[in-house]
């Protein structure tokens, strides 16, 4: 934007600064008791009781560093107006009322004066506004500034209690215990993520309460943290990942595959082999000394021994049953992030650990070993010792074991899907909704072929052929308008549109005039009411109301008298009983009881 050269008459200025002339400035201080203080009017209107109470504190904690600005309009009494200062006015009240609560533990003497900066003549009404508008063009820290600051104070109140350590520093920087958890949490970030934090995001950056949830993960999985920000870097995925945290990590593990998370859900079967084989790739020093002690071996043969263990994991085709014993052990033992999904929900866990996945997949090995061989009931009970009749029970005892794993590992990959499904939704591509708009178009044509010819065929004259000499049209041949309205939607490049096209012809098939369309051809009123009546049952539904909304605001003031009736149920019964005649109100003076009481004797 333009900068504009306007400038105004410097005539107003009350304190000037661009000289070096020594001379009285236009003011004194004083100091003024709480009582003789009256607030001149202030275009801040909304102030928030929170940030009164807090800078209440800091006045009782640390005085009042900055003057106010006011003006006695009688030297004789001692009413002073003040314009600028109204929060630390306001401050200075409240503290009278927070005097002696736990909120001002050890600040007992509320505020009964304020220092201010007196004016030596009445300030003209250019002069208040431009005292007040000085003093409101305060520029507020940036983000980055605010953590920089909280971490300087932070470091400077160590030792104290956690809890005494966060009061002390809020008093200090006059801020919430809200504020100050959020910027605690976000310097446990890496200075790129960091840096991207904003109250206010747009574009790549980041909101506080994402940042929140990302310092957690960085607890437990650093390295699953930068690819999930990395990916955050837009709008709309930062809103997605707002919305479901657990679908987007599943979806930044499955593109990302330099970052290390296994995803372990309660009953899942995992390929053994494959899991060493993924896991000693992301070995760090650490872990590598790590498994290297489970194994038994120096850290320069480690690699031989993975090598045996992966051999022999293969060989068995062993696989890794997920229960929820194992579950806890990684989320309880920090060695996966969890992500909880609520009370109804199990909580998705990603295991960042390499070594814990090596080191169950050798506690298997060793469990499969130590394990008795079992003896088959049937065998055992008949007390033959048939060296076939063995082998044949052997080799069918394998065959059913190759059956439940075949079908554990189906099962698996069937609750894989709808995980990888609800992930693939988060940001579907043009040519996944190109797709649905395909499936959607070809699956109305199938079942309502007949009822789109006729609502296209009597409403659009491109589906009409003339009949003869006799200037009438009637629709062309079914499956010609079928053909023609099922490309224009599939060609149009929005897909929802397209949908939409389609539907509505289906649509104007419920809602034709019926007076305008012939009776006995073959997309003739008469055959076609059968049809309508199956598609769309009469009565109150919920497809009805929904035809009924697409097409209603399309429908010409005609139309939709015709067809409200049709769709539109209505709660209210007619009846010619005046009802509100027969329970009007009456009183025993309006009933005749003496020629009652005279009937009776």
């Amino acid at each position: 934007m333009p900068k504009s050269a306007f400038t105004l008459d410097p005539a107003p200025v009350l304190f000037d600064v661009s000289t070096l002339a020594n001379g009285e400035l236009p003011a004194r201080i004083e100091r003024v008791p709480l009582e003789d203080i009256e607030l001149a009017p202030n275009p801040r209107r909304e102030i928030g009781e929170e940030g009164i109470d807090r800078l209440a504190k800091m006045l009782c904690s640390s005085g009042q560093l900055v003057p106010c600005i006011g003006w006695r309009p009688d030297p004789d009494e001692p009413r002073v107006l003040l314009y600028d200062g109204q929060r630390r006015y306001l401050a200075a009240q409240a503290s009278h009322a927070l005097a002696g609560t736990e909120y001002m533990e050890g600040l007992a003497e509320p505020v009964r004066s304020l220092i201010v900066l007196m004016l030596d003549h009445a300030p003209s009404a250019e002069e208040i506004r431009r005292i007040q508008a000085h003093c409101q063009q305060r520029e507020e820290l940036t983000l980055s500034d605010q953590q920089q600051q909280f971490d300087d104070c932070w470091q400077a109140r160590a030792g104290l209690r956690e809890a005494d350590r966060i009061a002390a520093v809020c008093n200090d920087l006059g801020i919430s215990p809200k504020r100050a958890h959020n910027l605690r949490r976000q310097l446990t970030l890496p200075e790129p993520i960091r840096t991207r934090v904003a109250e206010r995001p747009s574009g790549g950056q980041i909101s506080v309460t994402m940042a929140n949830k990302l310092a957690d993960m960085h607890k437990i999985a650093p390295q699953l943290t930068e690819a999930v920000a990395k990916r955050i870097s837009t709008s709309d995925l930062h809103d997605t990942a707002l919305r479901d945290l657990g679908a987007f990590v599943h979806r930044t593990v499955v593109e990302n595959e330099h970052t290390y998370a296994v995803r372990i859900d309660d009953g899942a079967l995992l390929d053994a082999a494959e899991q060493i084989d993924h896991a000693r790739g992301q070995l760090s020093d650490s872990g590598r000394r790590q498994i290297a002690g489970i194994l038994g071996c120096e850290p320069d043969r480690l690699d031989r021994e993975l090598d045996t263990l992966a051999a022999r994991a293969k060989s068995r085709a062993m696989k890794l049953r997920i229960n929820g014993e194992v579950r806890d052990r990684a989320s309880n033992g920090r060695y996966a992030f969890v992500h909880d999904r609520g009370r109804d929900f199990a909580a998705g866990i990603w295991v960042v650990d390499p070594a814990f996945m090596i080191d169950l997949v050798q506690e298997q090995i060793q469990d499969d070993e130590t394990a008795p061989a079992r003896e088959e009931a049937d065998f055992a009970g008949a007390r033959i010792d048939d060296e076939e009749l063995r082998d044949a029970a052997a080799e069918d005892e394998q065959r059913r074991a190759q059956a439940r794993a075949r079908q554990a590992e189906a099962t698996r990959s069937n609750l894989g899907l709808g995980h990888d499904i609800r992930a693939g939704l988060i940001q579907p591509s043009e040519a996944q909704l190109r797709a649905v708009r395909d499936v959607i178009c070809r699956l109305l044509v199938r079942h309502y072929r007949e009822l789109i010819a006729y609502g296209a065929g009597w409403t659009d004259p491109e589906r009409q052929r003339p009949v003869g000499d006799t200037g009438r049209h009637e629709p062309r041949h079914p499956d010609a308008i079928i053909a023609d309205e099922l490309q224009r939607p599939l060609e149009d490049p929005d897909p929802l549109r397209g949908i939409a096209q389609l539907t509505a012809r289906l649509g104007a098939a419920f809602t034709l005039d019926p007076d305008g369309v012939t009776r006995t051809k073959t997309l003739g009123s008469e055959r076609m009411a059968r049809k309508l009546r199956d598609a769309l049952p009469g009565g109150e539904g919920a497809l009805r109301a929904s035809v009924w909304e697409l097409m209603r605001p399309m429908l010409s003031p005609t139309l939709v008298a015709l067809n409200r009736d049709a769709f539109v149920i209505q709660d209210e019964c007619e009846t010619t009983v005046d009802l509100a005649g027969r329970h009007a109100a009456s009183s025993l003076d309006d009933l005749d009881l003496d020629e009652l009481n005279s009937a009776a004797v």
